[in-house]
């Protein structure tokens, strides 16, 4: 007659190796949910609503100030096209060549797809701000002095945009 002592033997045995199975399983997933962490992020949807957040955030506090409102109707249009132009560079080189945030390089037209949903909801945004709080019949602006507005607060705008979009 056997032993009890071989079979006991035998199911701590397989105990054990269910158990470490069950290790190697969550071993795994846990690299998984590692590596899908460390993979760069890639735009979507909460990413522009953490740029309209930003936008709209940084783009109020500006938006009532007298002092804007002379400088929009003092500037020229060339000059409100420098500031736009300086406003998409100063953005550019802080999406490409910044190492904050972990993104992804996605392209539209040669161009870094942030760039361009950061600019087109800043400068929304900037504008319907504007309009929305009636700042253009306060201030009574011409529709020249108007879009040199929309210039001036979506400088901020696109600054607040990035800042809170790369903030994870």
């Amino acid at each position: 007659m056997m032993s009890p002592e071989p079979e006991q033997e035998v199911i701590e045995l397989e105990k054990l190796s269910q158990k470490i199975d069950g290790i190697s399983r969550q071993l795994q997933a846990i690299k998984e949910a590692d590596e899908k962490k460390n993979e760069p992020d890639t735009l979507g949807w909460d990413d522009i609503t953490q740029e309209i957040i930003g936008a709209v955030t940084f783009a109020l506090p500006f938006l009532f100030t007298g002092e804007l409102w002379d400088v929009a109707k003092a500037i020229s249009p060339e000059r409100a096209i420098v500031i736009f132009l300086l406003t998409l560079g100063i953005a550019y080189l802080f999406l490409v060549k910044s190492r904050l945030g972990n993104m992804k390089r996605e392209e539209l037209f040669h161009l870094p797809k942030r760039l361009i949903s950061v600019s087109v909801i800043s400068y929304t945004i900037s504008a319907l701000l504007i309009y929305l709080y009636d700042i253009n019949g306060v201030a009574h602006f011409t529709p020249v002095q108007y879009l040199n507005a929309t210039v001036i607060v979506s400088a901020f705008a696109v600054i607040g945009a990035i800042a809170v979009d790369m903030v994870k």
